[in-house]
């Protein structure tokens, strides 16, 4: 996974349409993204224990209750998730103070096959 925390990380990002994307969320956010969130690019060699590990909690799982997105009684501890030709942005705020991260989950090959489907079962499409 590709973790930016700071602009000079950009250029990481191999996917220029995820890469235009995560610009123009930070240039939303007034340049000055990083001091409210990071952003996480998943990449298909990811694991969901990695991502997990990464985000502190069980990425398909809500946050407070452990309910997994399967299963009934789920609630998503996700903002939102918004589809994309190419992948889907999911927002999540950690704190109370805005601050939070955002994934970037390409619809690739070898992209874990649970997240793609919640990201499916929830996600709004963009006008973009």
């Amino acid at each position: 996974m590709i973790i930016v925390r700071d602009l000079s990380s950009i250029h990481q990002i191999g996917n220029t349409e995820i890469r235009e994307l995560l610009q123009q969320r930070i240039d939303d956010l007034g340049g000055e993204a990083f001091d409210v969130a990071y952003f996480l690019i998943v990449e298909s060699r990811d694991s969901l224990e990695s991502l997990s590990a990464q985000m502190g909690f069980p990425v398909l799982c809500n946050r407070f209750t452990g309910i997994r997105y399967d299963q009934a009684g789920f609630t998503p501890s996700f903002e939102f998730v918004e589809e994309f030709p190419n992948c889907f942005d999911v927002v999540f705020v950690l704190s109370d103070d805005g601050a939070g991260v955002e994934l970037f989950i390409p619809k690739a090959e070898g992209i874990d096959p649970d997240l793609l489907a919640m990201c499916q079962t929830y996600a709004v499409r963009s006008d973009a």
